[in-house]
């Protein structure tokens, strides 16, 4: 079960579309790096702009998203996102 991804070609506008997305799904990144813990889904994040990537972290779901998530959905639907966005995830 993986529990990170690490993205690419995230640049300002890329990320800040990205944050809108993932806020639709209740998940607001507040700044560049930090965690979040929302809704029983929690990870760590690190956007660098100057190498326009974005790392997600230790991707933990608990109770209640445990019910209807595992981490695997959770990366599946910021991948989508991402994607979506205009990133490309890094194999």
């Amino acid at each position: 079960m993986a529990n990170s991804a690490q993205y690419t070609g995230i640049n300002e506008s890329v990320y800040n579309n990205l944050k809108q997305k993932l806020s639709g799904f209740g998940i607001d990144l507040e700044g560049n790096a930090g965690k979040v813990s929302q809704k029983g889904v929690s990870a760590q994040y690190a956007f660098d702009p100057t190498t326009q990537t974005l790392n997600i972290n230790d991707v933990n779901v608990s109770f209640p998203a445990s019910m209807m998530f595992s981490s695997d959905k959770i990366l599946g639907m910021i991948s989508e996102a991402v994607q979506g966005a205009g990133g490309t995830k890094i194999a």
